[in-house]
Order: structure tokens, then C-alpha cells, then sequence
């Protein structure tokens, strides 16, 4: 396969990709992916070394990327707001994750568990009475937006909004759209501005389970400005809706496809967790994330000059032959080396809910008597996204 710029935004290569990576890491692990400085790292190693050198790689945004005339990526240079959590270093980044992270450690996991539950079994008993379903929009959506409303504290969540506001944030930054399309993409910055921010005015703030009362202390305390908890909250939402959302539809996607694997699952529930961890490194919810380059640098002995952008392509990581054997196949007593959530300081803090999630969601549709199947008439398909691997459409049904 001969290499060249316009694969990457192809829209076949984005729908399935992973010959791609074959190529990308057996003959140029670190690719330039576009003029202005744009490069892809795709081997695990490699990318686990870029994950480390923070100085070099750094996680505070500078650009977006897009799809220029000539369908290859460029960039278009911008400032991000203030550095944070996810798109922050060190020391930030370090004060940010100690606010956040005990919330998602909390006794309060166990009471949402409960809850999500029940939510689950609701949405799962909708769609039988539907016959036919979008699973993504009963099920695959409808969770993890319900499951991060839990768990920051929102009150009176309006669902609608919050997932709307998460999937318009990560299509900004699908690299796929062209800047005219950039430029009409709608977000709901005062509608979901005006809305949050009531809701971190209701908060009392000091001890408490929820993240916006994390939040909202360390906003009277001067350790986040008003657009850092504005960031955090968004980010958290957007992550936390976006990662479990993909894992959940591409890991009901592979069962629905690989009846033997739902045998085995259903012989023994105890192995749905292990599932769950192929099932994120064999369709990595998110492809890639953004690195900025603050001084020249080089990376497998390519030279990146300052100002660069790395692609950090987990999804291409996970499948690199060099790490897993037969990496395209789930194997259940594979050790948990993945990078599906991220590597390093920026390892997600909601990794343990989105785990939780899935297992809620597999668990529940693993013990009904049947199993819904993908509808024939009705393809699934992809996000046209170099972001993250979630299906925009995942039509099912239920045998009757």
C-alpha cells in the first residue's frame, strides 16, 4: 500500500482502518499526515515514549485540524482557553486530577451503580417493546450521559442538552470537516453555559460526593478561574459521554456479529469485564487525541519542529502485532497493556465508571433469553471521525 496524505480523511480508511495502520506502523510508525507539521505516531511503543516526554508532547491545545481542499489535513492555530485536566501539563494538570479524581473513587460509585442499573434495565425493556431500535440512541447514548449527570451532580439533568453539547464538542475536533463545515457547527455555548453554570450556583461547595461541589470549592478558593470550571465541566461531560458511548456500541456491535463470543459470556458473566477490555482495544472508542510540540524534537528519528501537532492514534497502539499477539482477535486472558484510555498522567479519570458502565449494559442484555441482532436491511455506520471510532447509526432488533 503505497502511502499517501489524502488516505487518512478518506472515508473508506475512516470507516475501516486498521489496514492503514498496518502500513503506517510496519513502514513509517511516525508519519508526517499533512503539510503544516501534522504527524501520527502508530506504534505502541512509540507512542507510550511520546506519552511520557511530556516537555515535548505537550497536552495543551493549539490548534484544530480539518480537512482542507485537497482532502488533507491542516491546521488552524487557536487558543483554547485556559489550560485543563485533559488539555493541561503539569502542575495544572496534577492540581486539576487531585479535585476530580476522588469523585470517581467515591462511595458514591456503589449508589450510582444502583441507580444506572435500573436506568439500564428500563432503556433494554423500551427497546423490546420496540421490536426494532437504534441502539445508539436508546441504549448506547442514553447511559453514559445519564451515568456522568450522576456523578458531577447535576440536578433535574436535562439529558437532551448534555448529550447534544458532548457529541457537538467532539465533532470540533473529528479533524474530518472542512472549515466552511467547521465553521457551521453550532455549539450550544449559551444555552449550556447559562444551564451549568445554575447548576454549580446551586452548589453548597465543601465536602460532598459530587464533583460539583469539588468544583465549585475550588472556584471560592481561587484554585480555578469561572472558565476552568466551565472547561472541567464540559470536559468531563464530553469525555465521559463520548468514551462510553463508543465502548458500549462497538461492544454490543461484536457480539451481535460473533455469536460464539456471546456464548461464552452468557456460559459465564464473570468474563464480561475481560470482554470489555478487548472489546476497548479492539475498537478503541477514542482513534486519537492531540499533542502540541513546544520545541523542536524528535520522535523514532523523525525530526518534529516546534509548532508541530502529534496524532497520538491509540487505535492503531492497540492493534500493533509488536505488543499483542494476534491482535485482531479477543483473547480473554490477554494482560491489560492497552492504551484505550490514554497513557500516562493523562490515563482518564473516568476509566473505572465507563468499565462500570459497559459491565451494567453487557450484564443486562446477556441475561435476557435472547439477544438483539443487527437489522438487515439497515447498516451500521461509523462516525466520519479521526477522534473517535463510535457508531453514528447502529440499527438492531430483537427476535420476535
Amino acid at each position: 500500500m503505497a502511502l499517501d496524505q489524502t488516505m487518512m480523511l478518506d472515508r473508506s480508511v475512516v470507516q475501516d482502518p486498521y489496514l492503514f495502520y498496518d502500513e503506517l506502523r510496519a513502514t513509517a510508525p511516525v508519519w508526517q499526515a499533512g503539510p503544516q507539521d501534522i504527524f501520527a505516531v502508530t506504534s505502541f511503543e512509540l507512542l507510550a515514549e511520546a506519552a511520557r516526554r511530556i516537555e515535548d508532547f505537550s497536552s495543551v491545545m493549539t490548534a484544530l485540524l480539518y480537512k482542507d481542499e485537497d482532502g488533507v489535513l491542516a491546521k488552524m492555530e487557536m487558543r483554547l482557553g485556559d489550560p485543563t485536566l485533559a488539555v493541561a501539563d503539569p502542575p495544572a494538570h496534577t492540581a486539576h486530577k487531585q479535585l476530580v479524581f476522588p469523585k470517581f473513587v467515591s462511595q458514591r460509585m456503589a449508589v450510582i451503580e444502583k441507580e444506572l442499573t435500573e436506568f439500564a434495565e428500563a432503556c433494554i425493556d423500551r427497546t423490546i417493546e420496540q421490536g426494532s431500535f437504534e441502539f445508539m440512541e436508546e441504549i448506547g447514548i442514553a447511559v453514559p450521559i445519564r451515568a456522568i449527570a450522576m456523578l458531577v451532580g447535576f440536578e433535574d439533568s436535562n439529558d437532551a442538552l448534555l448529550a447534544r453539547t458532548a457529541f457537538q464538542l467532539v465533532e470540533l475536533t473529528s479533524a474530518t470537516r472542512t472549515l466552511e463545515e467547521m465553521g457551521q457547527i453550532q455549539l450550544n455555548h449559551d444555552e449550556i453555559r447559562i444551564w451549568m453554570q445554575d447548576q454549580l450556583d446551586r452548589r453548597q461547595g465543601g465536602a460532598s460526593e459530587h464533583v460539583l461541589d469539588a468544583i465549585k470549592t475550588a472556584v471560592e478558593t481561587g484554585q480555578f478561574t469561572a472558565d476552568q470550571a466551565m472547561t472541567t465541566m464540559l470536559t468531563l461531560l464530553s469525555a465521559g459521554g463520548e468514551s462510553t458511548s463508543s465502548l458500549l456500541g462497538n461492544s454490543v456491535r461484536i457480539l451481535a456479529e460473533h455469536p460464539d463470543l456471546r456464548r461464552t459470556l452468557q456460559a459465564d458473566l464473570s468474563k464480561i469485564p475481560a470482554f470489555i477490555e478487548e472489546a476497548g482495544r479492539i475498537e478503541s472508542p477514542f482513534r486519537s487525541h492531540l499533542r502540541s510540540v513546544p520545541r523542536d524534537t524528535q520522535l523514532g528519528g523523525v525530526r518534529i519542529p516546534a509548532g508541530s501537532t502529534l496524532m497520538m492514534m491509540w487505535g492503531a497502539a492497540n492493534r500493533d502485532p509488536a505488543k499483542f499477539d494476534n491482535p485482531n482477535t479477543i483473547n480473554f486472558g490477554r494482560k491489560l497493556q492497552h492504551v484505550t484510555f490514554g497513557r500516562g498522567i493523562h490515563l482518564c479519570v473516568g476509566a473505572a465508571l465507563a468499565r462500570m458502565e459497559a459491565r451494567i449494559v453487557l450484564t443486562a442484555l446477556l441475561k435476557r433469553g435472547s439477544f438483539p441482532a443487527l437489522a438487515t436491511d439497515d447498516a451500521p455506520e461509523w462516525e466520519y471521525s479521526l477522534q473517535v471510532r463510535r457508531h453514528r447509526t447502529l440499527p438492531m432488533s430483537w427476535d420476535t
